[in-house]
């Protein structure tokens, strides 16, 4: 779909001027009747229209417009008015093209500022996203040119549509990789993915860590996970540099890479297990935003690792009551072979904190089911000590409207990991606060000095069936537009 910004003009030709209205917006909606000559007045009056987020009600254009139609979009009570109601609307937007055949629309923004521009174009995009890779025959979005219309439109909205276009590039990409089938994406795609982001730009480069070199430097975490399945293990390196300018910031980014997660011995059940190949949904992340890091020249230097196998059953994998030695040199405790995503990234915390030594470390995760249960589909957990990563990150998940919210890292619940042979458990032996127990057993893992943010995705990564207007079922691609705004924040 290709987005313009142009200067408020009702006599442009298109299939619909699109409208956003508050609750009790009596001005606007007279202001608009007067528009069509007064035939939305008899509209309203027989339909139940309130102007509740999404509500939507449709007269011809006429008089003072010159589009075919004109469509009246619930935005809400005024008051609840955020960015990303904007986000929802453009959602909304797409599935009124789709059910209407609309090509071309001009869309009036309620507020002339860049955010509200960057929130819309964002929305329009995203929910235009399909994954028909396999598909014989699919349905392409019916939307094809969108006009925003702003009363004094300048450089500043064209750059907002700059960057709409870069979060939407780098979030996409994420969807592709998690929508790939476990049989198509597999460690080594995964290493080819990453190849050929390094290839694509001097500013980044890659190390790849194979079986055999996992082996020789003792990630005996990210082997022990790997050992049931055929394909081989990864751990994948990958630093991002400015080409000139003083680095304010080194940060390490972790995310987890089960290219299918059978839960191993302590086998999942068959209901909704081909889900599991979104379990390198934390991987996925990164690269995303790693697709698109060079464009933004920031000053920040950024790295990301990726622990990347499969976690399946066979007569050499790691077993209920095993115990492995990490890279840090703990040696883990193995009492569920489920719980196999904070142990590879044990590992990779280790090797972050070793060799990179950043200020910060940011780790995604499709961690835990118990976060799933506590915040539901839509929201993701954060667990930090840190005040000030905690703050940052808060502040960027209201701006780009991907949710967080925080739990706490209870230091009393650490007893419950203690392990009578190893230095710790990989789970609790109850099944009380799931997630907290992932954040806390991961936070062993990072020495106090550094700042440091578990992330659990499980549930705004995947969605079975779509919930919110701008994200199909699927994978969503969550994370690449927080890290973005993060950015951002530390780089002012």
């Amino acid at each position: 779909m290709k987005i313009e910004i142009v200067k408020t003009n009702y006599k442009t030709e298109v299939d619909a001027l699109i409208i956003p209205v508050f609750v009790d917006d009596a001005q606007a909606l007279a202001r608009i009747d007067g528009m069509v000559g007064g035939t939305l007045r008899d509209e309203l009056v027989k339909s139940e229209f309130s102007a509740e987020l999404g509500q939507k009600i449709m007269v011809r254009g006429r008089d003072k417009v010159k589009a075919s139609n004109v469509v009246l979009l619930g935005a809400g009570e005024k008051s609840r008015y955020k960015t990303e109601t904007l986000r929802r609307l453009g959602g909304e937007i797409s599935k009124i093209a789709d059910d209407n055949y609309f090509s071309r629309v001009a869309i009036e923004l309620p507020k002339n500022s860049t955010g509200n521009v960057r929130a819309l174009a964002e929305g329009l995009w995203l929910s235009e996203y399909r994954f028909n890779k396999y598909k014989e025959t699919s349905e392409t979005p019916k939307l094809k040119q969108a006009l925003l219309l702003l009363k004094n439109p300048n450089i500043n909205h064209e750059r907002a549509l700059q960057g709409a276009a870069l979060a939407v590039l780098g979030t996409t990409f994420a969807r592709d990789l998690v929508n790939e089938p476990s049989n198509k994406m597999r460690p080594k795609e995964i290493v080819q993915i990453a190849r050929e982001i390094e290839a694509s730009t001097s500013q980044i480069n890659a190390r790849i860590f194979t079986k055999k070199e996992l082996e020789e430097d003792g990630f005996g975490a990210i082997n022990a996970v790997s050992a049931g399945s055929y394909t081989e293990p990864y751990l994948i390196h990958l630093v991002y540099r400015p080409d000139k300018g003083k680095v304010r910031k080194k940060i390490a980014l972790l995310g987890k890479g089960i290219t299918f997660d059978s839960g191993g011995i302590s086998l999942k059940p068959a209901e909704k297990m081909s889900n599991m190949k979104a379990d390198m949904a934390g991987a996925a992340t990164l690269l995303g935003l790693f697709r698109v890091l060079p464009i933004l020249e920031l000053q920040v230097e950024i790295h990301a690792v990726l622990p990347v196998c499969e976690n399946m059953l066979s007569n050499k994998g790691v077993k209920p009551g095993d115990v492995i030695k990490s890279y840090s040199g703990k040696t883990i405790e193995i009492l569920n072979t489920d719980a196999e995503g904070r142990v590879i990234l044990a590992d990779g915390l280790s090797y972050i904190s070793k060799k990179i030594m950043p200020q910060t470390i940011i780790e995604f995760s499709t961690l835990t089911g118990a976060c799933l249960v506590a915040l539901g589909e839509n929201i993701a957990a954060i667990m930090t000590k840190s005040a000030k990563l905690k703050r940052d990150l808060l502040r960027a998940s209201r701006r780009c409207g991907e949710k967080l919210w925080p739990l706490p890292l209870e230091q009393d619940y650490k007893k419950k990991m203690e392990s009578d042979i190893a230095d710790i458990k990989n789970i609790s032996l109850d099944r009380w606060a799931g997630a907290i127990m992932g954040g806390l057993f991961l936070a062993e893992f990072v020495p106090p000095e550094i700042e440091f943010a578990h992330i659990d995705i499980a549930g705004p990564s995947f969605f079975e069936k779509s919930t919110i207007s701008y994200i199909p079922s699927g994978g969503s691609g969550y994370g690449v537009r927080l890290l973005l705004e993060y950015l951002r924040i530390v780089s002012q």
